[in-house]
């Protein structure tokens, strides 16, 4: 549970945003993709659920953790295979002030620190509360 719950705290930096000094991790999604509010929300409540009726929040969760993997591989995973330089040259412009664990690449879209640690984070969480519901 407390994976959970920290995850969730990591999560809510896209909401917030998270800087210090010139160390920028994310920015606030509220000013160019609000619609990341709107998940924030949806994950909150299967947080709560999941703490205050673990039956039932086991459930919201496992289908927060399989929409956001689908939305992720929507959006993100697919130019991983099929690569669309403009694209990528956009994402990269973009994302160019926060920080990145694996330096950008013009050939292949790697993502900033913050969105790595986003998609292992889900994943993690995916796995995590396909174990607590066999259990």
């Amino acid at each position: 549970m407390w994976f959970i719950i920290l995850f969730f705290i990591f999560y809510s930096f896209n909401i917030t945003g998270f800087k210090i000094g010139n160390f920028w991790f994310c920015d606030s999604c509220l000013k160019d993709e609000p619609i990341d509010l709107v998940f924030w929300v949806i994950y909150l409540i299967g947080v709560i659920s999941f703490i205050f009726i673990p039956n039932v929040g086991q459930w919201i969760l496992l289908g927060v953790f399989v929409l956001f993997q689908v939305v992720q591989i929507i959006f993100t995973y697919r130019f991983w295979f099929k690569k669309d330089i403009k694209k990528i040259n956009s994402y990269n412009d973009y994302f160019s002030k926060y920080h990145h664990i694996i330096k950008a690449s013009d050939a292949i879209l790697i993502p900033d620190t913050f969105h790595i640690c986003l998609f292992i984070g889900f994943l993690i969480s995916l796995i995590h509360i396909i174990f607590v519901i066999i259990n």
